[in-house]
C-alpha cells in the first residue's frame, strides 16, 4: 500500500486519485518529484467529501489546484478502454435526484496547463460525466444511463472533489481513464467497498468468483487504462521537471 502523502504538503499542485491500484499506477508514473503531490482518496463521493473536508483540516497552505485522476466508466461507444478523457462537467446521478443535482464545472484554465504537459499523447478530448453511488455493473444499465443523463463517462468520485473546490475556491480539473465499455458486463461489485470508501479484498475476490469471465475482462481493462495512468502520470512528472513550474 503506498502511503497516502507521497511529497511534502506545501507542493502547491496536488493530483487526488482513488486509493489502491489506481493511486499505485501513478505513483509509479510520478517517480521521486518535488513538483507534484499525489494524495489517495477514499471511493465514493459521501466518503471524499468527509475525507477532502478533513483533509483540509490539515493543510499549512491551500493547494493552487487539485488534478482528478483514475479509471472511469464508459457511458458511449465513441470512447474504448484506454482512452484518456477530460471530465469537463459532471453531475450527480442518484438518490432518485437525476438530473436535479447541481452541475459542477472543471476549471478550463487549469486543463490547459495540464494539457500543455501531455503533448505526447495527442488531444484528449471534453467529454461530460456523471458520479453515480454505486458501480453500474450492467452494460444495459450502463447504456441506458447514457441515453437518460447525456453523459459520455461515469464516476463515484467527480462530483464530491467539485463541489469542494468550489467551496475552497480551489481549482480542479478531472482527467480520466476509461476502464471499460458502455456494454461490457461487470461482476457486481455493490459490497465491495466500505461506508468510507475502503476497498474489501474478500468481498472482491467472491464477486470476481461468481462471474469469471467478466472479471477476466475487468481487470484486463483496469491493467490497460491504469497503464496508461502510469505513461500520464510519467509525463507530467517529466513536464514539470523540464519546465520548472507547476501547471496550478
Amino acid at each position: 500500500m503506498i502511503p497516502a502523502d507521497l511529497n511534502p504538503p506545501t507542493t502547491p499542485w496536488w493530483i487526488v486519485a482513488p486509493q489502491g491500484t489506481e493511486a499505485q499506477a501513478i505513483a509509479k508514473g510520478l517517480g521521486k518529484t518535488d513538483h507534484i503531490h499525489l494524495q489517495a482518496m477514499p471511493v465514493g463521493a459521501i466518503a471524499v467529501q468527509s475525507f477532502l473536508e478533513n483533509l483540509a483540516q490539515t493543510w499549512a497552505a491551500r493547494p493552487q489546484g487539485l488534478l482528478v485522476m483514475g479509471v472511469t466508466g464508459s457511458l458511449s461507444a465513441d470512447y474504448g478502454i484506454g482512452q484518456a478523457v477530460w471530465v469537463e462537467q459532471c453531475q450527480y446521478w442518484g438518490d432518485g435526484g437525476h438530473g436535479q443535482q447541481p452541475e459542477y464545472v472543471g476549471d478550463r484554465h487549469l486543463m490547459e496547463r495540464i494539457n500543455h504537459l501531455l503533448e505526447p499523447h495527442g488531444q484528449i478530448p471534453l467529454v461530460k460525466g456523471i458520479t453515480v453511488p454505486q458501480v453500474v455493473c450492467g452494460g444495459a444499465e450502463k447504456q441506458l444511463l447514457g441515453q437518460k443523463s447525456g453523459a459520455q463517462v461515469v464516476d463515484m468520485e467527480n462530483t464530491a472533489v467539485l463541489a469542494f473546490g468550489a467551496a475552497n475556491q480551489i481549482p480542479v480539473a478531472i482527467l480520466r481513464v476509461v476502464s471499460d465499455t458502455m456494454a461490457q458486463d461487470l461482476p457486481d461489485l455493490s459490497g465491495v467497498f466500505t461506508d468510507q470508501g475502503a476497498l474489501q479484498p474478500f468481498p472482491l475476490a467472491k464477486a470476481l468468483l461468481r462471474r469469471p469471465l467478466t472479471a477476466g475482462h475487468l481487470i484486463q481493462g483496469s491493467l490497460r487504462a491504469c497503464a496508461q495512468l502510469t505513461a500520464i502520470a510519467r509525463s507530467l512528472s517529466r513536464g514539470t521537471k523540464g519546465t520548472g513550474e507547476t501547471p496550478g
